[in-house]
This record gives C-alpha cells, structure tokens and sequence, in this order.
C-alpha cells in the first residue's frame, strides 16, 4: 500500500496542473475573502450599518474557501479522470491488479493534498479577511477555525476521487462536485442539513461534528460505489 501511494504522490507532483489549481485555490480565496469583508466595511461608511459593527472573520472565510476548494477539487479530480483520459489508467491497473488498493491511494493522496491546501487556503483567506475588516474583524478562533476548514477540503478532495471513478469524465465529475458543495446550498435547512454543502459550512462554522459526519458519510457512500464499479467494470 506504501508503494501505491508512493507512486500516485509523484504522478500528482509530475504534473503541472495540479500546481496550477493549488495556486489557483489560495489566490481565489484570499481575493474572495477580503472582498467580502471589504463589502462590510463599505457598508459601514455608507451609513447602512452603524460605525461599531463587527463581522466574525470566519464569516467571510467560509465562503472564500467553499469557492477557493473548488480549484483543489479539481487537482483531485485529476488524479482520476486524466489517466482515465489518456489511458493511463490501464497500466495503473495492470501494475497494481488489486484495483481497490489504486484507489485507496489516490484517495489518500487527495486527502492529504486537501487538508495541506485547506490549511494555506484558510489562513491567507484569514490573513486578507482581518486585514480588510481592520477593527471591525472579531478574530473567533484562528487555529480551530483553520483547522475545521483544513478538514472540510480534504473531505471534498476525498469525495471528488470517488466520484471521478464512478464518472470517469473530467467535466462530469467537477459540475458533479459544484453541484454537491456550492448548489446545493440553497436548498431549505430542512433537507439541506443531510446535503454534503450545508453540511460543510455548518460544520465549518463550529455548529458540531454531526454535520462532518454527514459529509463524511456521502464521500464513504461514494468512495465505496466507486470501489465496487471499479473492481468489476473494465478500465
């Protein structure tokens, strides 16, 4: 299994998109983050909110991350859906024949990926959001905050493999992932809790581990429909 990871964790590396999409991920969410603030402040000097207003930091940062993930969904997504795309997939196979070992490392290498970049991502989109919000920012809980969000990517990252080898199709997979993470947020509270988008933010925002739960529980659910195609259909 160590040599299975081994050699996904430098095929990733290899390449240069997934640098790309990493980039991507941290400039979207530190931009999106100080925006946001920047809309709050804005509103104080207009006089729509009163001089003393305060916005929790990790208000903003939510959001920014739940938009910059998307860019690291899609290095993990990647992982799959390229070789898939080329072909390559077949050798992957051919030199590991128990197909459930190839994607449980991919799966471990996307988490891994995720929980680092969620960690980047988190902290520069923090760093812009007080810096943007100044002495109106309630700072909340910096590592905890960092953390949650850290763990909320990688379980997306976790997902996305999943769901690329049920779909094998790069567009597929990512409108998939939007769907599930951004979409389907604005569904009521009422069926929106045991959905993977408000159940991200809900956990993000310090609201219990029930709601990781369910999130976790979509990407198990998948991660095993994905093992069960993958043993029995050909690549």
């Amino acid at each position: 299994m160590r040599n299975a990871f081994t050699a996904e964790w430098g095929k990733l590396w290899s390449l240069r998109s997934p640098w790309f999409c990493l980039a991507a991920a941290v400039l979207l969410t530190a931009i999106l983050a100080s925006t946001l603030a920047n809309d709050f402040v804005h509103d104080i000097r207009m006089g729509r909110l009163p001089g003393s207003a305060t916005r929790p930091v990790l208000e903003p940062l939510i959001q920014a991350v739940q938009v910059g993930q998307l860019a690291v969904v899609a290095a993990a997504m990647l992982m799959v859906t390229s070789e898939y795309g080329t072909g390559a997939i077949r050798s992957t196979l051919l030199a590991r024949p128990r197909r459930g070992d190839v994607l449980l490392a991919k799966t471990a290498v996307a988490v891994v990926v995720g929980f680092g970049a969620g960690l980047v991502c988190a902290a520069a989109g923090r760093q812009a959001a007080v810096l943007a919000l100044g002495s109106h920012a309630v700072p909340g809980e910096p590592v905890a905050d960092t953390l949650r969000l850290a763990v909320v990517v990688a379980v997306a990252c976790g997902f996305t493999t999943a769901v690329g080898f049920l779909l094998r199709s790069g567009v597929g997979t990512l409108t998939t992932m939007v769907v599930l993470l951004l979409g389907l947020q604005m569904i009521s509270q009422r069926i929106g809790v045991y959905l993977p988008a408000q159940a991200a933010v809900r956990f993000a925002g310090g609201d219990g581990v029930r709601h990781l739960l369910v999130l976790t529980g979509w990407t198990v659910a998948a991660w095993f429909a994905a093992r069960l195609l993958l043993i029995r259909r050909d690549a």
